[in-house]
């Protein structure tokens, strides 16, 4: 086997010296190299409105708001969506929501374990801090690999002492302190590679074996648990560097992937040299896993997919173009900021994700945007948002009953599909239909939205519908639309109030796929 130092140097593709322009136009390049190789027709750029609302939901986890939209609309300025990007990524929601991404992938246990998610608040926390302070993605991985854990002879370190104040160890103390799980968690969710195949065997398909698996292992082996259930106290035996390979008594050294030793560290955590050899630019996947997470998280599919099973049998759709944003991440010091623009800033991004041809149906050309579901968190905010009820960091006393909506709308919404076609269950369609939310929301008496409408334009029905579109699908009615809603509004429910008539067709715009679906 190559050491991955020496892999480092070969065909090492351009980094682009942080020039997230350059890099996007290095993507749009070899996306179209592909699309022209398939004889497939591009589709032409999303509008405006369509990139407002893409943009803020990726980039800071909600929809816009209707005074945004409007104003994005009127600006005339040819470089606003690159200045867009770039103000969503200074926005604070952005680390919140950056937060809130990550820590689904990294504590996945909490949506099947209720009881972990007392570490979710802490571990958000730590992650957005992190964020704010536009730490290189490898200083993010090495902080929650090499987290403090006390020695035996001192006071156990407790999993959770502040629900609110930044947690890194819940990574590892949500794995249960397991050696295995740790390992195998890391491993796939920064490196990309589905190493838990070989836990019992070697690996059926790549060319991992059981060894390799138990000897990253090997590197958590000294975690310990001082007691019973999840936030039990952790300690290290730190000059433990081997582990018994499936409770056997042959027992496994610490070794890298590459078939390195780790050198002799004396009583230092063997995890501290695991984190340094996981996030080293010689090491081939980092940077790469990555790069084809965010890649995925923008564009719906990732360049290889799935996006945790890099592997000889599975090789991306664009190999040099993965290669090339890798050099570059791996070149700004893996800055997620450079990584977000660079993105952001490509005509593969900005495309429209209406289907103007029949060939643009293959995902992995990248033809057009996809359409993917909101997460949940994106879901509840932008519902929030669109009717008005002020979100949770402004809220004062006494709006704690707004607060539970949104967390039960949270727990419907708990992904039980796949992240493109998500289940969605009665209860759920119910909730959306008659919950407390879209119900408060669409009665007069209750509707901060519709109350204000109503006060600013008290006879004008086309401007009524179209602060109704602004303010949930962030963008104008087309003419026909406007036309055959004021149409139904003035003629099936003439016998109601003006309020009761525009609380329905809020209702229908909230409940609308169109709403709740990011495209």
């Amino acid at each position: 086997m190559i050491p991955w130092i020496l892999l480092g140097l070969i065909g090492v593709p351009p980094a682009y010296s942080g020039d997230q322009d350059a890099l996007a136009r290095a993507i749009d390049t070899r996306i179209a190299e592909h699309l022209s190789i398939e004889s497939v027709e591009p589709a032409p750029p999303a509008d405006d409105a369509e990139f407002l609302r893409r943009a803020s939901l990726d980039l800071i986890g909600c929809i816009p708001t209707a005074d945004e939209v409007r104003a994005f609309l009127a600006d005339s300025d040819l470089d606003k969506r690159s200045k867009l990007v770039d103000r969503l990524i200074a926005d604070v929601r952005h680390a919140r929501h950056f937060a809130r991404t990550w820590r689904a992938l990294l504590l996945p246990e909490i949506e099947t374990e209720p009881q972990l998610r007392y570490l979710q608040p802490g571990f958000e926390k730590f992650l957005e801090q992190r964020r704010l302070e536009n730490a290189g993605f490898d200083v993010i991985v090495r902080d929650l690999l090499t987290v403090p854990i006390a020695s035996p002879d001192q006071t156990p370190e407790f999993v959770l002492r502040d629900l609110n104040q930044p947690n890194p160890i819940a990574f590892i103390a949500s794995k249960n302190a397991d050696p295995a799980k740790i390992a195998s968690s890391s491993i796939r969710t920064f490196l990309g590679l589905r190493l838990e195949c070989a836990e019992c065997h070697n690996h059926p398909f790549d060319p991992w074996t059981r060894e390799q698996f138990w000897s990253q292992a090997a590197f958590f082996a000294g975690i310990e648990r001082r007691g019973k259930g999840p936030f039990a106290p952790l300690v290290e035996v730190a000059d433990r560097k081997e582990i018994s390979l499936m409770n056997t008594e042959r027992m496994v050294p610490v070794q890298f992937l590459d078939e390195a030793k780790p050198r002799p560290a004396g009583t230092q955590s063997p995890r501290v040299e695991f984190a340094a050899w996981m996030t080293s630019p010689s090491n081939p996947y980092f940077a790469k896993a990555i790069v084809n997470r965010v890649w995925s998280q923008l564009l719906g599919t990732g360049l290889t997919e799935p996006v945790d099973d890099y592997s000889a049998a599975n090789p991306p759709s664009h190999p040099e173009l993965l290669d090339e944003i890798a050099a570059a991440f791996r070149a700004s010091r893996y800055d997620v900021s450079f990584l977000l623009r660079a993105i952001c800033r490509s005509e593969a991004y900005r495309r429209t994700s209406r289907l103007t041809h029949d060939n643009q149906s293959q995902p992995e050309l990248f033809a057009r945007m996809a359409i993917r579901p909101m997460s949940p968190d994106q879901f509840a905010d932008s519902l929030v948002l669109a009717v008005q009820v002020q979100p949770a960091d402004e809220r004062v006393a006494g709006d704690d009953v707004e607060e539970l909506d949104r967390r039960r709308i949270l727990n419907l919404l708990q992904a039980e599909g796949s992240a493109t076609d998500p289940a969605t269950s009665v209860t759920q369609a119910l909730a959306f239909m008659n919950g407390r939310i879209v119900d408060r929301a669409t009665k007069l008496a209750t509707g901060a939205r519709l109350q204000r409408i109503l006060d600013e334009f008290p006879d004008e029905l086309d401007r009524q519908i179209d602060e109704l579109f602004l303010a949930t699908l962030s963008r104008l009615p087309t003419d026909a639309e406007r036309d055959s809603i004021a149409t139904t509004l003035k003629t099936e429910h003439a016998n109601q109030e003006r309020g009761d008539r525009l609380g329905n067709l809020l209702w229908a715009l909230l409940n609308s796929p169109e709403f709740r679906w990011n495209h």
